[in-house]
């Protein structure tokens, strides 16, 4: 910081406010980034809704995570759009609290019900009695909980109205909402692949062998495999924000934490980017998913 800057200065060194050209780009890229997980997330929601065989235990989960990311495109984005026309950098403005709120609410809606679909594939591959133990009653009981929790852990936002004490928020919320689940998916993936080894093993050492477990085993090593990459994704698109939140956090200078208020802008477009892959991604892996959203398009 220049020590002989006037006071207008400091206000401009100190402040996280967008450039015209930074608003063009934000502006265009949540538009389109928008579009697409509207229009995505509504084919993956269709098709499980219109088609009885996609109705499935497993595909209730997927279908609680298309819906946090369809309101990603129907609400967050065009806050943002919102957000960055306007210019509004500053974490005490009542816009930009409201949208923090969504924003962590969403947040948690989506990384709660992919890990959901993590430990659900988890005890697919590992366990027998899946169907005694993922019962269609546990499963909604699951899906609410998601969704109470992430509406009460977003309104720990409108209790922290000093600026200075929001960094510790974002680092914590950070860490429970990405962090945690990252670890947890990991480490179901890390058993879901090492079972499914030991099996797709046991099947060609036997001499005859049931073709339905055969098949059985093959969808669920390729939709473990396709969380697998959602996963992948959904790391590479979270990573900004979390090291926004633990620069901002760790940085004593005043000055400089303000200025990183700016730097969000560019982070939360890399989390939107997420809600709209990953129906993409179902799409391009699944050939059943593939075959409903042509079925629901075409309402047969």
């Amino acid at each position: 910081m220049n020590i002989g800057a006037t006071p207008v200065d400091l206000a401009t060194d100190c402040s996280g406010a967008l450039t015209s050209s930074e608003i063009m780009v934000l502006s265009t890229m949540n538009i389109i980034l928008g579009l697409f997980s509207v229009f995505g997330n509504a084919l993956i929601l269709a098709a499980i809704y219109k088609v009885p065989t996609q109705r499935t235990v497993s595909n209730a989960f997927i279908a609680s995570m298309s819906l946090a990311d369809f309101s990603v495109g129907l609400l967050m984005n065009p806050l943002w759009v919102a957000k960055s026309i306007l210019n509004i950098w500053k974490s005490d403005n009542k816009l930009s609290t409201g949208i923090e709120v969504l924003t962590m609410q969403t947040i948690v809606a989506t990384t709660f019900s992919l890990s959901a679909v993590s430990m659900d594939r988890y005890i697919a591959v590992t366990r027998m009695r899946y169907h005694e133990i993922m019962t269609w009653k546990r499963v909604r009981i699951i899906i609410v909980f998601i969704w109470m929790f992430s509406i009460l852990f977003a309104s720990l936002r409108l209790f922290v109205t000093d600026p200075l004490q929001l960094p510790k928020l974002w680092l914590a919320a950070t860490v429970i909402t990405v962090i945690t689940p990252i670890t947890l998916i990991s480490i179901c993936y890390y058993f879901i692949f090492k079972a499914a080894r030991m099996q797709i093993r046991r099947i060609s050492l036997q001499e005859t062998f049931n073709s339905d477990e055969v098949i059985v085993q093959v969808k669920n090593r390729k939709a473990a495999c396709t969380i697998g990459i959602i996963v992948g994704v959904f790391t590479i698109c979270w990573s900004p924000s979390l090291v926004i939140s633990l620069v901002q956090f760790f940085t004593s200078d005043l000055c400089q934490k303000t200025r990183i208020n700016g730097y969000w802008f560019w982070g939360a477009l890399a989390e939107f980017s997420n809600s709209a892959f990953n129906p993409f991604i179902y799409c391009m892996r699944s050939r059943e998913i593939r075959k409903a959203v042509k079925r629901a398009i075409t309402c047969q």
